[in-house]
């Protein structure tokens, strides 16, 4: 084949291909690119309708709950309950009051199909429908409020006929299902809530038709609601209303979530009916349902198919207009490379006069000229070695310019300039090698910038670099021509001095330094104020090598940083040791559970009315056989910042949940436990859940478990907290507000908080007796929590003229030692054998000062 026909060939192929390459390319990336930001959108459509559904199941919720508490239902459910006495005329008003109330209240909603009053026995009392008073329905498959909500709480039942529709009355099958809302009629009984009745609304499903029937997405896009049993709750094509879905994937995506397999909501790529599709979905927890929005993928890269034939037939047009160029341009290049092919072939016969005459002013043209010029080059080699070694010698300069360069770099940072690491840990082995076992004074600084990364975070990395940059040069200005300055990396930077005089001189340099950052830096006109944390180590006190050092300057610039920062610390040898002990007592928390190192205490709440235990705190301890009994206030902040305190709580609220289960199975008064949980578990995604399974998996009704949260955890977002207080009351937990008074109390957070109990803080209660300024805050505290009906414990009573002013300020509970110190499950249990409470042991088991009276009783 000649070279003209092969370039020819070449030309074409790869001027074609590429476009081809590109354009399948380019379908993919539109295709993928359309599909992502489609799937953003049905997950957008589905999360935001799921919201408006739950608000309209949120508007009758507060109107059942609402009508729970008027006066004419409330006193028809005591009557039928026989707890108040009435002639038979006021019976007739009290029921004819009721329906009036139920009938108006009916009226105003198109989509109720009745709202029905039952008393306990499941009896209808009052209604709507006047056909169904005095019907029987314990044996009915209706009421599946009741039975959805365990009788106790207000809530949403799962999908059910209509009751009002017989089977040939169904035109549409919209109206023909409906849910049913309730909540209980609840009263006081010896201080007790005890349900007298329920008041449950039957909704129809026509009721979220104009909403649900809103959701549209192109030809092919619509929303429908499954349950967790993959029943359709709503269906464009109200026939399908009522079926099961046949799809497995589909149907089981509420019971997916509950297990944890995917979140609340999301989207995916999946193909039903042999049709590819893509899914946005939303789980509604409080219905056990789930709203899809689903469009077709073909429909999505309809466009990117459009886009496709275009490049084909930008294809087909270039092939044509390629092999007519093609041709021009093989003609071009191959004439010259044959003459020059035929000069080369008379060369090599030996004929060095030969020239080649190509004239173009190309490539060839060169080619051609240079042809002519290497000839005259071999006849003259000696010049030309004379030339490559002058290229030897330029090319030896270079290389060594390079290694200069590179070792520079090797020991230097290049945004400061000064010395690195490697460079310091050098030059300081140098000196100290200098006077082994002198009585030279030499200091490391460790020097760290205080909240750097603010700076960056809000400047951005180049206000950032030109922070570093002024700092290098501050602290250049500070130190003598024989000290060493060097950075560490990141904000950090090391400080050498030798031979000072004594100890004193390496405290004040560092004094020096902080005073000298002060004043603030101007980074390009924005204004930093910057403080350091610095950690001095003293040679040889301190340590004989230089990695010692460092190391040890570094341990005590932390120490710096954990006491509050912007300032020096000289390195003790307790700091390595607290380093070490946290570093076994990490290692310890991390097998306590399966070491059986770990195990919980409860100290009793006694009601200051009865005398009578009402609960107890659940309180973690851990006994190692390394370090022995651990103190609460030493392992949970190590828990807390390793993240194991997830672990770890979550293996105390099995324990306590258990335990509390136990005592009822034995028959003991119910009580309420309480367990303490820290921000670091509770702001976990999946916290709600885990809560979940606790209960299910212990069995424990969920009214006797109460949380101890503490100010901190909630005041960073109002909004985010008062959403995750609702979901743990929504699982019928009890939420208590630890430690009240000593962080950021606020009416604003504490009114619009969903909380059962308020515990004062034991510091309030320490000097409740002595100081008036804690005594009328903790009256001001019990008056707050009472005025929106929250119960109030005081924590750490030890005396009694605490007690004393405690109970004239009218406090629920008490919590201390004044009636019982923590106890294991066994005392536990032989004090609440009896029906008094009878706990004593002297002060001095209890860790309290004598002061006469050396029995506590709690009688």
């Amino acid at each position: 084949m000649s070279i003209k026909k092969t370039l020819r060939i070449t030309l074409i192929i790869f001027s074609i291909v590429p476009i081809i390459i590109v354009s399948i390319l380019a379908y993919q990336l539109i295709a993928g690119r359309l599909i992502s930001i489609k799937r953003d959108n049905l997950n957008q459509l589905a999360v935001t309708n799921s919201n408006g559904l739950k608000a309209m199941v949120k508007n009758q919720q507060t109107e059942i709950n609402l009508l729970a508490i008027q006066n004419q239902i409330y006193n028809l459910a005591l009557y039928n309950q026989s707890l108040v006495h009435l002639t038979k005329k006021d019976d007739k008003d009290l029921l004819r009051s009721a329906m009036e109330l139920l009938k108006k209240r009916h009226a105003l909603y198109p989509s109720c199909s009745r709202i029905t009053v039952y008393n306990t026995r499941f009896q209808a009392i009052a209604s709507s429908d006047k056909s169904i008073v005095n019907t029987d329905y314990s044996d009915s498959v209706t009421l599946s409020y009741i039975k959805a909500t365990g009788c106790a709480a207000s809530g949403v039942s799962g999908l059910i006929k209509n009751p009002q529709l017989s089977f040939n009355d169904i035109t549409n099958k919209v109206s023909s299902y409906c849910i049913e809302i309730g909540c209980p009629i609840t009263t006081e009984i010896d201080g007790y809530s005890t349900i007298i009745g329920y008041i449950i609304s039957t909704i129809d499903l026509s009721y979220f038709k104009d909403f649900l029937s809103s959701i549209k997405m192109g030809e092919t896009g619509f929303g429908l609601v499954l349950d967790k049993s993959g029943i359709i709750v709503y269906h464009p094509d109200s026939r399908l209303i009522g079926t099961s879905i046949d799809n497995e994937k589909l149907g089981s995506l509420v019971s997916s979530y509950y297990t944890g397999k995917i979140s609340q909501n999301g989207a995916f790529s999946y193909t039903y009916d042999n049709i590819r599709k893509i899914y946005g979905y939303s789980v509604i927890p409080e219905l056990d349902w789930v709203l899809l929005v689903k469009q077709d993928v073909s429909e999505i890269i309809h466009l990117a198919v459009i886009i496709i034939y275009v490049l084909g037939w930008t294809v087909v047009i270039l092939i044509i207009f390629m092999i007519f160029v093609s041709n021009k341009f093989a003609k071009s290049y191959t004439d010259p490379i044959i003459d020059l092919k035929d000069v080369m072939r008379t060369a090599s016969d030996g004929n060095l006069e030969v020239q080649s005459n190509i004239k173009a002013n190309n490539e060839f043209g060169e080619l051609s000229r240079s042809f002519n010029k290497m000839l005259h080059i071999i006849k003259g080699n000696y010049n030309e070695l004379t030339a490559m070694h002058e290229e030897l010698i330029t090319n030896e300069e270079q290389l060594r310019n390079n290694y200069n360069k590179i070792e520079y770099l090797a020991y230097h940072d290049i945004l400061t300039n000064l010395p690195n690491k490697l460079a310091f840990t050098e030059r300081v082995n140098s000196t100290l090698s200098l006077s082994p076992g002198s009585n030279k004074v030499h200091a490391v600084y460790f020097v760290d910038l205080d909240n750097f990364k603010t700076v960056n975070d809000t400047l951005g990395h180049d206000y950032g670099d030109n922070l570093l940059t002024q700092t290098a040069e501050q602290l250049l200005s500070l130190i003598t021509s024989d000290d060493i300055l060097a950075r560490a990396g990141g904000d950090e930077f090391l400080i050498f001095r030798e031979n000072l005089s004594n100890q004193r001189e390496a405290t004040e340099f560092g004094a020096k330094v902080i005073d000298a950052f002060k004043k603030p830096f101007n980074l390009n006109g924005e204004i930093a104020y910057v403080s350091m944390s610095i950690g001095i180590a003293i040679y040889p006190k301190n340590g004989t090598l230089t990695n010692v050092l460092i190391k040890n300057a570094d341990i005590a610039m932390y120490k710096s940083k954990d006491t509050g920062k912007n300032k020096y610390t000289l390195f003790d040898k307790s700091m390595e040791d607290e380093l070490n002990r946290n570093t076994i007592i990490l290692e310890i928390l991390r097998k306590a559970i399966e070491n059986n190192e770990i195990y919980v205490k409860y100290q009793p709440q006694v009601n200051i009315i009865t005398n009578k235990i009402i609960g107890f705190e659940a309180l973690m301890r851990i006994k190692s056989a390394k370090l022995g009994e651990l103190s609460p206030t030493e392992f949970i902040p190590i828990a807390e910042e390793s993240g194991l305190i997830v672990e770890l709580g979550e293996w105390i609220l099995k324990e306590a949940c258990r335990f509390n289960k136990n005592l009822m199975e034995l028959g003991y008064t119910p009580y309420i436990v309480s367990v303490n949980i820290s921000s670091v578990q509770i702001n976990r995604t999946g916290f709600i859940t885990m809560l979940d399974n606790v209960l299910k998996e212990t069995s424990l009704p969920p009214r006797y478990l109460e949380l101890e949260i503490t100010e901190s955890t909630i005041v960073s977002s109002i909004t985010d907290a008062v959403t995750l207080l609702n979901s743990l009351q929504a699982l019928g937990v009890r939420i208590s507000l630890d430690d009240f008074g000593t962080g950021y109390s606020s009416l604003n957070y504490l009114t619009s908080m969903p909380i059962n109990t308020l515990k004062i803080d034991k510091s309030f209660i320490d000097n409740i007796s002595k100081n008036e300024k804690d005594s009328l805050i903790a009256e001001a505290i019990i008056h707050l929590a009472h005025s929106i009906d929250v119960e109030v414990i005081a924590e750490g009573v030890e005396f009694n003229d605490q007690l004393s002013i405690l109970q004239a300020k009218n406090c629920d509970i008490i919590q201390g030692y004044i009636y019982s110190k923590p106890l294991n499950p066994s005392r536990l249990l032989s004090v609440l054998d009896s029906d008094k409470v009878n706990i004593k042991y002297t002060k001095k088991e209890a860790g309290l000062p004598d002061s006469g009276d050396d029995i506590l009783s709690l009688q």
